[in-house]
């Protein structure tokens, strides 16, 4: 009887066995964040092979470069829609994976943490940079702001003042103690360089006192 449960409990799990050694021969392929590679920058990818020390396992993608680094894998690819990474084991292939490839979501200008709407004149004043941000993005991505106009509407005709950088001229900064509730703050033509050495023409800043 013993062995008849023994037996019967066997062949219940032996499904699980095989499968576990199945795992154990596929190599593990992730992008670190999620699985799309986007264009001009590196990519952090994950690979890992069960069983298998880190120095026996190689990889390549089509549609790109893929490198070792420090922490594991960097991978950039190319421009057309996806990417395949291969890894081997000993020369030996023993799995791949196919990534979407995106280009990087256009960033957002904005002043105090905004792009539009009202603001305080006193939060107005305190700010002295421009800055960007990529919403609902997980990758941390540094932009830079290289030129921007400021805007001055008044009732004798505009006043357009440029900056070469992210911050304000002191020229500026004089021009809008002077605003008034209901007089709008505009930041046109901003021109931000991105992690890819790409120039991107960003949104304009309007910004109504509060």
């Amino acid at each position: 009887m013993k062995k008849t449960i023994y037996l019967i409990l066997f062949l219940l799990i032996l499904p699980v066995i095989v499968t576990s050694q199945e795992i154990a021969k596929d190599a593990v392929v992730a992008a670190a964040k999620m699985n799309v590679l986007y264009r001009g920058i590196s990519n952090p990818v994950e690979i890992a092979v069960p069983g298998v020390t880190y120095d026996k396992v190689t990889a390549t993608i089509t549609n790109g470069t893929i490198k070792r680094v420090t922490n594991g894998w960097e991978a950039i690819p190319g421009e057309k829609a996806e990417s395949i990474i291969t890894v081997s084991v000993n020369n030996k292939k023993v799995s791949e994976k196919i990534f979407r490839v995106k280009d990087i979501p256009e960033p957002v200008a904005v002043f105090a943490g905004i792009s539009n709407g009202a603001i305080s004149k006193n939060i107005a004043l305190k700010t002295e940079v421009l800055g960007v941000e990529l919403p609902d993005f997980v990758w941390d991505l540094k932009f830079e702001i290289a030129s921007f106009r400021f805007l001055l509407q008044t009732d004798t005709g505009n006043i357009e003042i440029a900056s070469d950088g992210n911050k304000l001229t002191d020229r500026m900064k004089s021009l809008m103690s002077a605003y008034k509730r209901g007089q709008t703050i505009v930041f046109k033509e901003i021109k931000a360089i991105g992690p890819d050495g790409k120039i991107h023409d960003l949104n304009p800043i309007i910004l109504k006192i509060d």
